[in-house]
């Protein structure tokens, strides 16, 4: 499976890493496993840096749109997508698309940022 998905119930946390290319019904799978297990109002860490799908750009920008706007997305953790910095063009437009909706969404080319962003969205959902 391309995709790798671990959640941490005790960190409040899901990391799902994709290898190869992705399909659509790989991607719902892994969507699938977080809602069985309880953790849509986790972080969620999807390294797909190593990864390749045969979604074009409108795709791809429709479900990051779709993530932050879907319905009750306050309620759902934070999202962090780690991409793949090489990839020139697709992820100056993906980091492009404007940071509106309910839900925090954002793109990345390190891990080590997207992990520090999630920590602190979580440290200030914490406080409220």
């Amino acid at each position: 499976m391309p995709i790798h998905v671990r959640i941490s119930h005790h960190d409040r946390l899901v990391v799902a890493v994709g290898h190869g290319t992705i399909t659509a019904e790989e991607f719902v799978n892994a969507v699938r496993e977080g809602v069985e297990q309880g953790a849509l109002h986790y972080r969620k860490l999807i390294d797909v840096a190593a990864a390749n799908t045969d979604a074009d750009m409108e795709r791809l920008k429709q479900l990051l749109v779709m993530a932050r706007n879907s319905p009750q997305a306050a309620e759902r953790g934070p999202l962090a997508f780690v991409v793949d910095g090489k990839r020139g063009d697709t992820v100056r437009e993906l980091m492009a698309i404007p940071e509106e909706g309910e839900r925090p969404v954002r793109v990345f080319t390190s891990l080590h940022e997207a992990r520090k962003w999630l920590d602190e969205v979580f440290k200030i959902e914490m406080k409220r």
